[in-house]
């Protein structure tokens, strides 16, 4: 199985190119397709039905994105052994995240409009491929420009133009899947480290105020204490984290987890 993760920003043509490549590929491998969103997504049902390959959507909710699909990788795996390829969608919103794993291939898919590379974090430092988007847009002396300023930040990348609208660069990044590595073990390793911090706003407080983001840091870290930070959903939330918020906004009682007595 090979396990294929595209990241970018939002609006930077993921899902269309990705499109043109899921038709590249179909008809030799068993293909699955996982979109990650944050609240709302239809891309899913239609990829399914025009491809006719099965799918699935993820919605981080309150979440961070990318360590919610993190926490979602080995389970998609595991669901489908029988897959050849399984491609992943992921917005990359925050920016100092990255859900790309060494066992797979991480794919950036960057819009040409958007700035100097060297304003992304790891979605491009760590990326195996970037994909280039919207370069028709801008001259060629321009693309050229954008195209040294991606090694600097990304030496070792490769880097393709693609085009959502043309199909672009799908036969050669297909290319390029075909040749990427099986996944071969049941351990998973990320690229890179994700930031991990914890305050009151991530425990659910909306209140601009020092003292009131101290006193929710405070009550959730207690809590924290009592459960075993396993992100099992047998509370019925996605993460610890979540359930806490919904402790402390009064939602659910501490008792909903089953390991705490």
């Amino acid at each position: 199985m090979k396990f294929i993760i595209f990241a970018g920003t939002p609006g930077s043509g993921k899902t269309s190119i990705i499109k043109h490549i899921i038709q590249e590929l179909k008809a030799n491998f068993k293909l699955f397709f996982a979109k990650f969103d944050c609240l709302q997504t239809l891309d899913d049902e239609h990829i399914a039905q025009k491809y006719k390959i099965p799918t699935i959507k993820k919605l981080a909710g309150e979440l961070c994105p990318d360590h919610y699909t993190a926490l979602e990788i080995p389970k998609i795996i595991k669901e489908n052994q029988d897959k050849d390829i399984i491609i992943l969608e992921t917005a990359g919103l925050c920016l100092r995240c990255s859900p790309y794993i060494k066992e797979g291939l991480g794919i950036n898919i960057l819009d040409i409009t958007t700035g100097n590379p060297s304003r992304y974090g790891p979605i491009l430092t760590q990326a195996d491929v970037v994909a280039v988007s919207k370069g028709d847009l801008i001259s060629q002396a321009e693309r050229e420009i954008f195209r040294a300023n991606i090694l600097k930040v990304n030496p070792k990348t490769k880097i393709i133009e693609a085009n959502g609208l043309t199909g672009e660069g799908a036969i050669d990044i297909a290319e390029l899947i075909k040749l990427s590595p099986h996944i071969k073990n049941k351990k998973l390793t990320l690229k890179h480290s994700m930031p991990s911090a914890i305050c009151g706003y991530c425990y659910g407080n909306k209140v601009i105020n020092e003292k009131d983001v101290q006193q929710k840091y405070l009550a959730g870290k207690k809590l924290k204490n009592l459960i075993p930070n396993l992100n099992c959903g047998k509370c019925g939330f996605k993460s610890c984290n979540e359930f806490i918020r919904a402790v402390l906004d009064g939602k659910v009682t501490k008792e909903l987890c089953p390991f705490i007595k």
